[in-house]
């Protein structure tokens, strides 16, 4: 048993100074990358650490430039989801804008339809505002309404009858307010 443990102590041993020596080494390899402690190096040692420090350079570039690339792929697609969304907000602007001069020139027309159809009635009372009386002329024969025939029972029993145009009383009419 005595043996044993002494094996074991002298394993642990070997590992502890196994591993400080890893450790030292791997120090002085830092310490020569950061660019320290460079006297200790030799001409093949200098050469191999450019070496290396040329393949790591690389590596840093290569990564570099393929987050800038994906950087750049982002970046064309958000311009063109942006300059979709540019082009449906000019469409709807423009629709918006088309709908709204169609609603003005519709609001200049009514007016003028308005005038139009005032001018085709004849008034009476010069005294009163035109706009306070009001008298329909009389409608052109072609405009004469017809009497209908009524088909159900219940409307047969009235006497429909439509007054004569021309024997309307002038009504006088609330003022137009705009």
């Amino acid at each position: 048993m005595q043996h044993t443990t002494n094996h074991q102590k002298e394993q642990i041993q070997k590992e502890s100074k196994r591993i400080r020596k890893e450790t030292d080494d791997l120090q002085l390899s830092v310490r020569c990358y950061r660019g320290e402690n460079l006297s200790s190096l030799h001409y093949e040692g200098l050469a191999e650490l450019e070496k290396q420090l040329e393949c790591s350079v690389n590596k840093v570039r290569a990564r570099k430039f393929e987050l800038l690339h994906q950087q750049v792929d982002n970046l064309r697609r958000k311009e063109k989801m942006l300059e979709e969304e540019n082009q449906q907000i000019q469409y709807h602007l423009h629709h918006v804008a088309m709908l709204e001069q169609q609603q003005a020139a519709a609001a200049m027309v009514k007016p003028m339809e308005q005038q139009q159809m005032l001018e085709q009635f004849q008034f009476s009372g010069e005294d009163q505002p035109i706009s306070s009386l009001l008298q329909l002329a009389p409608l052109p024969p072609q405009l004469q309404p017809y009497r209908a025939q009524p088909t159900q029972p219940n409307l047969q029993e009235f006497s429909l009858s439509i007054p004569d145009p021309s024997t309307a009383p002038t009504l006088p009419c609330p003022p137009y307010t705009t």
